[in-house]
């Protein structure tokens, strides 16, 4: 894996400023809902050009539909993935109301032992929450990587083949995820420092919070993209 040219390659495409603000007005306007799934679907057409070889590898924001096709598709597959996390969050609700109820009956209120029923349910929720957590971070890139590889939404739900890509290429998705988390801890103490500056410092982290997730967007798909060519053959110059 490539991690310096996934983190640098933006320099290569002469009109990488002018992406990278798309972006970043993207993420801005995030809330009217839409423009949530450009940016996933942007990850997706970068990982194609990686896998292609095509250069540079960063797409013009020109076909929306596709980006958004992409991005929509994306996002129902995690969402569908997400599904036992949320039945656990409404089981725990549901026993949190039984729990209280039935020491509210016994002892006239809700006491110790109800709140020791409470710290129960909610530490075990928590502790499979965690681990939930862990699979995602997993799942997350090789839900894309089937996707991107296979070309169609149903794909996703071949959990073998979302296992495989996990169990086969475990060590690279731990050093991504360990690479992402560096950079997001570098780049927030970069901006919290710079914001010290007045004025000018405020104007330069307003826009550097919008900038971030494109930019780490299209470092992840830089890096799924070296992945994929590296799970099937292709522009090996691109991990080495």
């Amino acid at each position: 894996m490539n991690f310096e040219k996934a983190f640098t390659y933006l320099k290569d495409d002469e009109r990488w400023m002018t992406k990278l603000g798309i972006g970043a007005l993207v993420s801005f306007l995030s809330f009217l809902i839409v423009p949530i799934f450009l940016l996933p679907g942007y990850m997706v057409q970068i990982m194609r050009n990686v896998r292609d070889g095509v250069e540079p590898a960063l797409p013009e924001w020109d076909d929306w539909g596709t980006l958004l096709a992409d991005g929509f598709n994306i996002w129902v597959v995690q969402m569908v993935y997400t599904i036992p996390f949320w039945l656990l969050i409404c089981i725990a609700m549901f026993a949190t109301g039984g729990v209280t109820a039935l020491f509210g009956d016994a002892t006239g209120g809700t006491g110790d032992a109800a709140a020791l029923g409470l710290l129960s349910v909610w530490g075990i929720v928590g502790c499979l929450g965690i681990l939930f957590l862990v699979a995602l971070i997993f799942l997350a890139p090789a839900i894309t990587i089937q996707y991107v590889r296979e070309g169609s939404l149903a794909a996703c739900f071949r959990f073998g083949d979302v296992i495989a890509i996990i169990r086969d290429n475990m060590s690279d998705i731990v050093m991504i995820t360990i690479a992402f988390v560096a950079a997001s801890f570098a780049i927030s103490l970069v901006v919290g420092i710079v914001g010290l500056i007045p004025c000018l410092g405020q104007i330069i982290v307003f826009v550097a919070i919008y900038a971030l997730s494109p930019y780490l967007t299209m470092v992840a798909g830089h890096l799924y993209g070296q992945l994929l060519v590296k799970m099937d053959g292709g522009n090996k110059d691109v991990i080495f």
